[in-house]
């Protein structure tokens, strides 16, 4: 049963002395320090994953806050109850509190509300814009691919005897935006610029 420490200095030089002490007077087995923004999900951070990995049941993982493992509650939560599917405790010295234990699983009850609180903000703020969107007449969805003019020019030229691929390719578009076109149907808009010369 191994117990390691996990510090996070966001890059903006945040200093880690504050967390250090508090996880060396735990008499831990490592320490994991990583310097990385507090934006980047757990998932993708590499001193943290390096960790995970090397994680087995019955060890702890302790940290000084809980904000160090993720960067909202949906992250922190999706972090913790998979390390506690996998039968590894998670340790926060601030709130004293240890998966596992009574506390601790209340903690987890009360973080799974703040997420499911989260998530439910985020869908109510997306209906919100795409009603406002609406309101104000602009177009919801992706941009269409062609114009209006580079469609009629696309059925000049399919009209003119150019096969799809030959349409495709004076139009910098893929043959499926020129079967759109000819179907009078949307497509997704493209990044890049595309030419409306004719051949």
């Amino acid at each position: 049963m191994a117990r390691y420490g996990y510090a996070r200095v966001s890059t903006d030089m945040q200093s880690v002395d504050a967390q250090l002490p508090a996880l060396e007077a735990e008499k831990l087995d490592m320490i994991f320090v990583e310097t990385v923004s507090g934006a980047v999900p757990a998932r993708e951070r590499p001193v943290l994953a390096s960790l995970l990995d090397r994680l087995q049941p019955d060890d702890s993982l302790v940290v000084v806050r809980l904000d160090r493992l993720g960067r909202d509650a949906i992250d922190m939560l999706q972090l913790v109850s998979a390390l506690d599917e996998r039968n590894v405790r998670v340790r926060i010295l601030s709130l004293g509190i240890e998966t596992g234990t009574a506390n601790g699983r209340l903690f987890l009850t009360i973080l799974m509300a703040i997420a499911e609180f989260e998530r439910e903000l985020i869908r109510e703020r997306t209906r919100a814009g795409i009603a406002a969107a609406r309101a104000a007449g602009r177009r919801i969805g992706r941009p269409r691919a062609l114009t209006s003019a580079q469609t009629r020019h696309v059925r000049t030229l399919a009209e003119q005897g150019l096969s799809i691929r030959d349409v495709a390719s004076v139009m910098n578009v893929g043959r499926a935006t020129v079967h759109r076109a000819l179907k009078g149907e949307a497509g997704p808009q493209r990044a890049g610029p595309s030419s409306s010369a004719a051949a």
